[in-house]
């Protein structure tokens, strides 16, 4: 505890101040491929080297895109203009523009779109993360629209966030682009877009004529890659990592994020010998447009090291933000015990602990790293009534400027992620602690299994989830007693269980491929099974039926031989271990 405390004291809320000012004075315009990211890069990079550290600056191409201009005229049955942005990954119209219907869909969920024709039509959305834009696009997509227009959150400020509507994660594979929506779009702000809601809601038809024009392209992106190397008692490493790429002049989205992160970076290379395990440190690129197109590239390119090697994920990103008041921690539930007792000073009305869902940078799921992020966030009421605006109204827009960084808030969420990666590199035993996992999912798959029993065999999931559990816990609970001989084959072993339950709990695809942006199924207890519902509307004789019943088979059989993997590693290390 005093290696901790000595390096908590050393953090500099003033070296933080400073990089946050020189990033966003010297690189305001930090968009992926620009020529201020290529300079921000190269800064980051040779900050790292400065401190001692590895590093080198990555080069890959990202399926990128550049908005250039929009502009928006209501022309029936009123007639007004309205500030506009063009989104990215869009079809353009050219600079003639063209005309649109305009439906108002509420949030842009699935459900939103019942008893409404949009087809040919341009839907007005309300931007929130549920869904999250890409995802309210590609619905709007499946149901036949040719364009969306994004309200902004917020109350009645008049600023416009900047948007993209890939809903592809990361680079594209062919299949995957013939998935992503061809679409028109662009934000408005939360007035204008209130105004328009009022008039698709008087009963006359809407109509804009809009002009948004974006191009779509491969484009080279940079991203810092530095490692701080531990005293070498283990190879494994946590990967710790921070979104460079932003929107002008991005103080909040992500300069303070940055700034976070490279504090640690200097502190924590100034006691590497403290260090049990090393610390890898990327800058993500392609994370705003691009959609993650840097972490995905770095899975890719670097999985058989993460797999074998890498402990944790944890992801930095809009530290030190104005007006927020509580500690939210977003972890997988193996995680949930560690980020808990980190916080321990916290009283529950001060902190809010979620499971982490697929958003940000969590490109890492689908392999099974399990991973954490926190920052200190708005409370539930601010965000309601700010319409779900999470990371304050400002974000994406030109306000995002350095008064919405708090230092003292800044300061303190440096010190808990700071204490959070010091802990987790020199646990001796990883702490992962799979009850709450195995207790959730069995309040998931037992009122499944009772409910479509008659239709889906439940059986064998139900049964390789007990033995799972029962094998788990049983080495979890004898842990502590380990001979220090044995503690990384412990380690190992609680890996192999992590990759294996994360990958068929908390993702849809296979492990090496990504869930498209905010996918609608990743909202459902257990994604692979969402679809099952759909089979309550639909007639038994029916090929829709019988297509759905086949595919909820297949998922459920994925589900189980993830458990089986489990069960037949648990038997293995039960004999080394115990």
């Amino acid at each position: 505890m005093e290696n901790l405390k000595k390096i908590l004291e050393e953090i500099s809320l003033d070296q933080m101040m400073d990089r946050i000012h020189y990033m966003t004075e010297n690189f305001p315009y930090r968009l992926s491929g620009s020529e201020t990211e290529e300079k921000a890069a190269r800064y980051v990079t040779n900050v790292m080297e400065s401190y001692g550290m590895e590093a080198e600056m990555l080069e890959f191409d990202a399926y990128n895109s550049t908005p250039m201009e929009s502009k928006v005229e209501i022309i029936s049955p009123e007639k007004f203009q309205i500030d506009s942005l063009p989104c990215g990954h869009i079809r353009s119209t050219g600079k003639d523009g063209r005309d649109f219907e305009i439906v108002y869909v509420a949030d842009g969920s699935i459900s939103a779109y019942e008893e409404k024709d949009v087809r040919g039509k341009m839907v007005l959305v309300e931007v929130s993360y549920a869904p999250p834009v890409p995802e309210k696009a590609y619905i709007a997509a499946q149901m036949g629209a040719a364009g969306i227009m994004c309200m902004n959150w917020g109350n009645d400020e008049e600023v416009i966030c900047h948007r993209a509507l890939k809903s592809v994660w990361g680079n594209p594979t062919p299949q995957s682009l013939k998935e992503m929506p061809d679409l028109i779009g662009v934000g408005i702000t939360r007035h204008a877009g209130l105004r328009i809601k009022k008039l698709c809601q008087g009963g006359e038809k809407v109509i804009a004529k809009v002009t948004a024009i974006a191009d779509r392209r491969w484009s080279k992106v940079r991203q810092p890659y530095g490692i701080i190397r531990g005293n070498g008692e283990s190879d494994e490493f946590m990967l710790v990592a921070s979104h460079l790429d932003a929107w002008q002049p991005g103080v909040t989205c992500n300069a303070t994020g940055n700034a976070t992160t490279l504090e640690l970076c200097r502190v924590l290379t100034r006691h590497r010998e403290q260090l049990k395990r090393d610390i890898h440190v990327v800058f993500w690129n392609g994370h705003e447009i691009a959609e993650a197109a840097g972490s995905t590239w770095f899975l890719d390119h670097y999985w058989d090291l993460l797999n074998k090697k890498c402990i944790a994920y944890m992801h930095i990103d809009s530290t030190g933000v104005a007006l927020t008041k509580k500690l939210e921690i977003k972890s997988s539930d193996e995680l949930y015990s560690f980020a808990r007792n980190n916080v321990k000073q916290m009283k529950e009305g001060e902190l809010r602990i979620m499971t982490l869902k697929k958003i940000g940078d969590q490109s890492f799921m689908g392999i099974g790293i399990p991973s954490l992020c926190q920052r200190i966030s708005f409370t539930e009421e601010d965000m309601e009534k700010a319409h779900g605006a999470t990371l304050g109204w400002w974000n994406h827009t030109k306000e995002d400027g350095i008064d919405k960084c708090d230092p003292q808030i800044l300061y303190q969420d440096t010190l808990i992620h700071a204490e959070f990666i010091y802990n987790f590199v020199n646990s001796d035993l990883l702490p992962y602690d799979f009850r709450r996992k195995f207790k959730k999912k069995k309040k998931n798959l037992y009122p499944l299994a009772e409910v479509y029993q008659e239709k889906v065999d439940f059986t064998d999931v139900l049964a390789n989830l007990k033995e799972a559990k029962e094998l788990v816990l049983g080495i979890q609970n004898n842990s502590a007693s380990l001979a220090p001989s044995k503690r990384s084959d412990y380690n190992e072993f609680v890996k192999i269980v992590s990759h294996s339950l994360t990958n068929i709990f908390q993702t849809y695809g296979s492990k090496f491929d990504q869930d498209r942006y905010g996918h609608t199924n990743l909202t459902e207890p257990i994604p692979l099974l969402a679809e099952i519902k759909q089979l309550d509307k639909l007639e038994p004789s029916s090929l829709e039926y019988g297509l759905i019943e086949t595919l909820v088979v297949r998922n459920k059989n994925r589900i189980t031989d993830g458990l089986k993997t489990v069960i037949d590693f648990g038997k293995v290390y039960k004999k080394v271990l115990l």
